[in-house]
């Protein structure tokens, strides 16, 4: 087997242009080889081995993190990632069809032309430089910017799932009062009524993104609103478990079932012991899934007559 050609040193392990390539003399067949990856037109970096699925990781770097870092070189040097992709490299909740890599959203600060490539969506924004912020050598919007920008492209009951990820208790990226403040310094944004909409709905103790979703269904609904993540007890102080979503003065607990209280034998086992101290001490459990989420109307339904069976007077 022939020996490839070594690239020009240091370049082996970054991505850089084809053009500069070419003016440094690598051939145009070196640049075919398959050492070399191809991630954007007139782009090439180190093949790395391809992670099991898209946005998986490769030596604890994600799939989108490599794409961006090698489009850096032909990116404006005051470019940065926007939108869903800035979403996705914050680790954001945001929901399975943002699960592709591609496109890319890069912004540019108006009055700019927005960066124009095949794989790219490009932006030009009105942007505060303290909206934007450094993850390694990629700049982004900051997480406030990032949801507000979000909220032109989701629904209002997945705003509120990743603005409650963004609040959550145990370890908050931001406070509702940063959220507020975005709101108020970009009155243009699209979306904003969405995003004003979602700000009270925001809480601090939902511990998913379907959890919220669920929240937020019961709420606009007209329903009580539960509580998140309530822990029960019995008279002496037993702990009897805690719920997603928990209506203490009706004792009726509402759960989301993801599909791994289905697959994990542990969980399932300990979701039934949970649901029968439960049951023992008078409390009802409704259980939901995924397919109930996309059906409102009859979970709706089902939740407001358990309540009314409970003593609940609407």
């Amino acid at each position: 087997m022939t020996e490839r050609t070594p690239l020009p040193n240091g370049w082996a392990d970054r991505a850089f242009r084809v053009g500069d390539a070419r003016e440094a003399g690598v051939s145009r067949s070196r640049l075919r080889s398959g050492d070399l990856d191809r991630p954007f037109w007139g782009i090439r970096t180190p093949a790395l081995p391809s992670p099991d699925e898209p946005g998986g990781q490769v030596g604890g770097i994600t799939q989108l993190e490599r794409l961006c870092t090698a489009l850096l070189v032909r990116m404006p040097p005051d470019a940065f990632f926007t939108h869903g992709t800035a979403a996705r490299l914050l680790r954001l909740p945001v929901p399975s069809r943002f699960a592709r890599v591609r496109p890319v959203h890069v912004g540019v600060p108006a009055p700019a032309p927005a960066m124009d490539r095949r794989d790219v969506v490009g932006h030009s924004l009105r942007i505060d430089p303290d909206d934007l912020v450094d993850r390694g050598p990629l700049r982004l919007t900051s997480p406030a910017r990032t949801w507000l920008d979000l909220a032109a492209l989701l629904t209002l009951a997945e705003l509120v799932a990743v603005g409650d990820h963004l609040l959550y208790w145990e370890s908050p990226i931001l406070t509702r009062g940063e959220l507020a403040d975005a709101l108020a310094r970009y009155p243009g944004r699209r979306g904003l009524a969405r995003a004003r909409a979602a700000l009270p709905l925001l809480r601090t103790r939902s511990e998913s993104p379907r959890e919220s979703v669920l929240r937020v269904i019961i709420v606009l609904a007209g329903l009580p609103e539960p509580e998140c993540n309530y822990r029960a007890f019995d008279p002496q102080g037993r702990f009897l478990g805690r719920g997603d979503l928990v209506y203490p003065e009706y004792k009726l607990f509402l759960e989301y079932q993801g599909d791994h209280h289905r697959t994990d034998r542990a969980q399932w086992r300990s979701d039934i012991r949970r649901v029968g101290r439960l049951e023992d001490n008078g409390w009802q459990v409704l259980q939901f899934t995924d397919d109930d989420l996309h059906d409102p109307a009859a979970l709706v339904a089902r939740i407001a007559r358990r309540l009314r069976d409970r003593g609940w007077a609407p």
